[in-house]
């Protein structure tokens, strides 16, 4: 090494290269020169990173070897700014993780949903099944009329669990205003018949980048529905008043009726604990309020995430 750059090895790892790198690679480097000049077989090849004076990181690759100069043996080495490389290495790793991530993200969101169909239309079917075999086994009239009444509101039931599920796995033109469409349409389809008049507000950010996903769809629609269901049997209500925001990477919802408000036996029941439970599935939360009627506040970040 001296012989070739009038420099002995230990003046060269105090040159101003030198101190940029991490002292375990220096002490590296050093056992490696020291090993070549001693005639011992080590890896040809290293890379190790520095830092420059203004704190840039960059990566050197470091190719060394024995030769004879001028009749001595000598060792000789080239170093590369290898940088850009391991950048995109880097950044090739980062897409794959990425990709990998969007992969269980699916996964997670298509086990939910079969799980929700599992639970919503075949416990349907299953009850309808159990009512018409007792049906036809029972020889009073009273009670096969019945039967049959409550088995033909459990199919209307069915069908439209069906069709709140072919909406919202049909994501691909899916959109925020969209939402706000299929909100009104059940709002209004559910509580007309029962004369109550439903009016939604919107303000959806033209910025709102996060579009509404199948996993979001699915708990939003049943929120809105178990909401609403709530609102019949419980209110005495006329009106409903509900209002949904898409901002600031957030989504806000919020149902108020204009009833005689819920009473605690009512406010603990399985209604509000599917609600909750369906938001905290989206990383979000719900709020009640009884005060000249009901309000349910439902607050959910985007892009909304499953909670396992």
């Amino acid at each position: 090494v001296q012989r070739t750059t009038g420099y002995a090895p230990d003046e060269l790892l105090q040159m101003e290269f030198w101190q940029l790198v991490h002292p375990d690679f220096r002490e590296l480097v050093r056992e490696r020169g020291q090993a070549r000049a001693s005639g011992r077989d080590v890896p040809g090849e290293y890379e190790f990173k520095v830092v420059t004076k203004n704190g840039d990181e960059r990566w050197v690759s470091a190719a060394a070897g024995r030769i004879v100069f001028e009749g001595e043996p000598a060792i000789i080495a080239a170093l590369f700014d290898i940088t850009d490389r391991k950048r995109a290495e880097a950044e090739k790793v980062k897409i794959l993780e990425q990709r990998i991530q969007e992969e269980e993200r699916h996964l997670k969101e298509k086990e939910s949903i079969m799980m929700e169909l599992h639970d919503g239309v075949g416990g349907i079917t299953t009850n309808i099944n159990i009512l018409s075999e007792l049906a036809q086994k029972s020889g009073d009239a009273g009670f096969i009329r019945s039967t049959l009444a409550t088995i033909s509101q459990l199919s209307h039931e069915g069908i439209s669990e069906i069709r709140s599920f072919m909406r919202s796995l049909d994501t691909d033109g899916m959109s925020w205003h969209s939402i706000a469409a299929e909100i009104r349409n059940q709002g209004t389809s559910m509580l007309e018949p029962h004369d109550i008049t439903f009016i939604l507000e919107t303000s959806i950010s033209d910025t709102a980048d996060a579009r509404p996903g199948s996993l979001l769809c699915v708990n939003l629609f049943k929120i809105v529905k178990e909401t609403l269901t709530n609102i019949i049997k419980h209110s005495q209500a006329t009106s409903v008043l509900a209002a949904l925001s898409i901002t600031g990477g957030k989504l806000q919802l919020t149902i108020r009726d204009n009833g005689i408000g819920m009473e605690k036996t009512v406010s603990g029941g399985r209604g509000l604990s599917n609600i909750r439970k369906r938001a905290l599935k989206l990383g979000g939360a719900v709020s009640l309020a009884s005060d000249n009627g009901t309000r349910v506040s439902l607050e959910i970040p985007l892009p909304a995430k499953r909670s396992d």
